[in-house]
């Protein structure tokens, strides 16, 4: 596997896993609305969308990887007008996308990625 390849399937797993766990965890009132803002801004989602920008639109095997990305930029950007339009329950579709696709990453590469209690 590529160097560069490796950097962006750990980069993507990482941010989408601290994702998950971030969004579990204020779902279960354990972190307040601006700490899971601000755990999700600390991903830096925008810099991996940057430094892999080519390898994302360039091969369609990192389509997963576009998936969980957008999903957490859309979620950085947008949040507290979808909670406050759509309420805890638009989280749930983003908790399943990023699930759904670290899964394809995982197996993309030959791993095998624990389940998040609900998320598929």
């Amino acid at each position: 596997m590529p160097a560069e390849s490796k950097g962006i399937n750990e980069a993507v797993m990482e941010a989408g896993k601290k994702s998950l766990g971030l969004i579990q965890q204020f779902l279960s009132g354990r972190v307040s609305r601006q700490a899971l803002l601000a755990g999700l801004s600390d991903l830096h989602v925008g810099d991996i969308l940057s430094r892999h920008w080519n390898e994302l639109v360039s091969d369609a095997r990192y389509v997963p990887h576009w998936q969980v990305l957008q999903t957490l930029q859309g979620l950085t950007d947008e949040m507290e007008y979808q909670l406050k339009q759509y309420g805890e329950s638009t989280l749930h579709e983003d908790i399943r996308i990023i699930a759904m696709n670290l899964q394809r990453i995982a197996e993309q590469n030959g791993q095998v990625l624990k389940s998040h209690k609900g998320a598929l």
